[in-house]
């Protein structure tokens, strides 16, 4: 059977949501959205995703496990992208960059205004 595919996946688990940067970057991309593993679990059983998108909270989350930790979740078969990020102390981005084509994960350090960009180019056909 085959499922719905859609753009895009936010796994984030800031509440309220104002507190997001993924969700502020991600505005008017229509993403579906996650709050738990659990949920991030229940998405991948019901549909496919180009992108997935996880926001980690720097006080409670490290970058790299929690980054593991989706990209396991993503079906062996399915060819999605992902991107975790971290807001550091100096308010720069930590990123990990996952695309199917690569054989690891890419370290990234960017500002929070060039999410978006990163977040689009992941989306282009």
């Amino acid at each position: 059977m085959r499922l719905p595919r859609h753009d895009l996946l936010l796994f984030s688990p800031f509440v309220p949501e104002e507190k997001s940067l993924a969700r502020s970057a991600t505005m008017g991309l229509t993403p579906r959205i996650a709050t738990t593993p659990d949920e991030v679990s229940a998405h991948f059983e019901a549909e496919r995703f180009k992108l997935v998108v996880v926001e980690c909270d720097p006080q409670r989350s490290e970058l790299v496990q929690t980054a593991i930790d989706v990209h396991r979740r993503i079906p062996s078969e399915d060819s999605t992208a992902l991107i975790a990020l971290m807001v550091s102390q100096d308010n720069v981005l930590d990123l990990l960059r996952y695309t199917p084509c690569a054989t690891a994960f890419a370290f990234l350090a960017a500002r929070p205004h060039q999410l978006r960009a990163y977040i689009l180019e992941l989306l282009k056909p």
